[in-house]
């Protein structure tokens, strides 16, 4: 499990590799269509896990390891 800390960093190195250009917000192999998180959702985990990261709690909650957001 992922404290909010390292969701900070894969959520913060996910927006820099979609504005390098190093990945697509959706795409379509074989007919099935493939969405991952949009700018502005990434904008507002980062801002939402900054917050935690700054309380220095994440009020109980559980978090799935997200890795891969691009």
């Amino acid at each position: 499990m992922a404290t909010a800390t390292e969701l900070l960093t894969a959520v913060e190195t996910a927006i820099e590799t979609r504005l390098a250009g190093g990945a697509v917000q959706s795409y379509a192999v074989n007919g099935v269509n493939i969405a991952k998180a949009s700018l502005q959702e990434l904008s507002d985990m980062r801002d939402r896990l900054r917050r935690e990261v700054a309380r220095g709690t994440m009020h109980g909650r559980v978090y799935a390891d997200r890795r891969g957001y691009t």
